[in-house]
């Protein structure tokens, strides 16, 4: 049994996790494919918040982002588009959001593309790789949301329902930094405190208010360095998830939203976007009792 295999088994696991399974980079180009028995729980797994973006000028009677449909019933396939290079994935699995107070007028172009059609074509990466490129409201329309930058999160219009998409890799598979992704966020300014929660985000295990300590906690994860995961890692995180050691990290907002990540204390491993990163063990010193005697249901198997 390969390392993908362990993953199917399992059954909770990240949808990221499984497309980085295949050490091969054309599989991570291929994270539209169908998923399995792990599709059936993916929607128990999208704790990706919403927050706002460095750009934004006042914390005051700011603009909101709020959802509007639950999280969807997952397909099989993943909700992600191209644009100017990087790979975004639909929040909440494409359900619909509503922006109050933010004008939607700059149009970044249309979703021209449809990955799902070019399954098992010759030329089928060329079109995954292609900028306006979708598995998921092909022909909607991208625009720039003004409190982000595009390179973090844009709109995306299909009629007059609205969705939200945000970046999750490059399409070239290069490496994003923990500090590229991190600053997009610019979770120093905004992050008001900080919950541990059970991997499916269900459950506040713990809670961290001081202003002095959250900042330590984001100071560390700048150190966090780009993991290249072998077969014997990646089981070990599937394993991990399988026994309840991995847990959702929520950065909760001065402006009332969030930003979530996933974090394995035990294998000193955080999740941001697609990718995984090594946190150092000064990390952990800092945080004090954060992640200590945390304790979740173990998740079942299917």
């Amino acid at each position: 049994m390969n390392n993908k295999d362990l993953f199917k088994t399992i059954g909770y696991v990240d949808g990221n996790l499984v497309e980085n399974a295949n050490t091969a980079k054309r599989t991570n180009k291929k994270s539209f494919a169908k998923w399995g028995t792990i599709a059936a729980c993916a929607a128990l797994l999208l704790g990706v918040g919403i927050y706002k973006s460095p750009l934004m000028p006042s914390l005051t009677n700011s603009p909101q982002i709020s959802q509007q449909t639950p999280v969807s019933a997952p397909t099989g396939i993943r909700k992600i588009l191209n644009y100017n290079g990087f790979r975004y994935a639909f929040v909440g699995d494409g359900a619909q959001f509503k922006f109050t107070g933010v004008e939607l007028e700059k149009s970044l172009g249309t979703l021209d593309f449809d990955m799902n059609q070019e399954i098992g074509k010759n030329d089928g990466d060329k079109v995954v790789e292609k900028d306006y490129s979708s598995t998921f409201a092909v022909g909607g329309q991208l625009y720039e949301i003004p409190t982000y930058p595009s390179q973090f999160r844009i709109a995306v219009k299909v009629e007059e329902h609205y969705y939200l998409a945000e970046i999750v890799a490059k399409v070239d598979d290069s490496t994003m930094t923990a500090k590229e992704y991190l600053d997009l966020s610019n979770l120093k300014e905004h992050a008001k405190d900080i919950h541990v929660l059970n991997h499916v985000g269900d459950d506040v295990l713990k809670e961290m208010t001081d202003h002095t300590s959250v900042e330590s906690i984001i100071t560390g994860l700048y150190s966090a360095t780009k993991a290249d995961l072998t077969n014997k890692e990646y089981e070990a995180i599937a394993g991990a998830q399988s026994q309840g050691k991995s847990y959702q990290l929520k950065f909760n907002l001065k402006d009332g939203t969030n930003m979530a990540m996933y974090i394995i204390p035990e294998l000193k491993v955080v999740s941001m976007g697609d990718a995984y990163y090594h946190l150092p063990d000064t990390f952990f010193d800092q945080s004090g009792e954060l992640f200590s005697g945390l304790k979740q249901e173990v998740l079942p198997l299917y």
